[in-house]
């Protein structure tokens, strides 16, 4: 900022505070005088996959059967293994993997809408035919569905 401005500043903020009242407006050199700061968080990964929950969470009339699906032939402590994350050919679009190591059955799901889930995976088959870039359970599904992200 130059002096002048600075020393016109500081004539302003005199005439606008009262003759006794004077405010100093100085800026170091160094300073950006148009730098902006953002006050929006950027969005972290795990923001992201919590979103992906949420959404399956809130959205997915059918949640409960995929679990039921998901926990078959399992009796003391049924495990679904999860997986949130996103589809390789729809980035925008969220992935759910889910699999049943009793049965070795799999599951993955891709939203259709960011409140729309389908009642078809888009995918079945044995969980030992899933990228092992997708076997990272990174969640749980509870036996009604309900998607808890790790």
């Amino acid at each position: 900022m130059s002096t002048l401005t600075r020393v016109s500043l500081v004539a302003l903020c005199v005439a606008l505070g009262g003759s006794g009242f004077a405010i100093s407006a100085a800026q170091s050199d160094t300073e950006d005088a148009n730098a902006s700061v953002s006050s929006e968080p950027e969005e972290t990964e795990s923001d992201a996959l919590q979103a992906c929950a949420d959404s399956w969470n809130d959205y997915n009339g059918n949640r409960r059967n995929i679990a039921s699906i998901a926990t078959v032939a399992q009796f003391d402590n049924p495990t679904a293994y999860t997986n949130v994350g996103f589809s390789s050919v729809f980035r925008d679009r969220c992935l759910i993997r889910v699999a049943n190591p009793s049965t070795m059955y799999a599951q993955q799901y891709v939203q259709e809408s960011p409140t729309g889930w389908p009642i078809a995976p888009a995918w079945t088959g044995s969980a030992n035919d899933l990228d092992g870039s997708t076997l990272q359970w990174n969640a749980c599904m509870a036996t009604d569905g309900t998607i808890i992200v790790l």
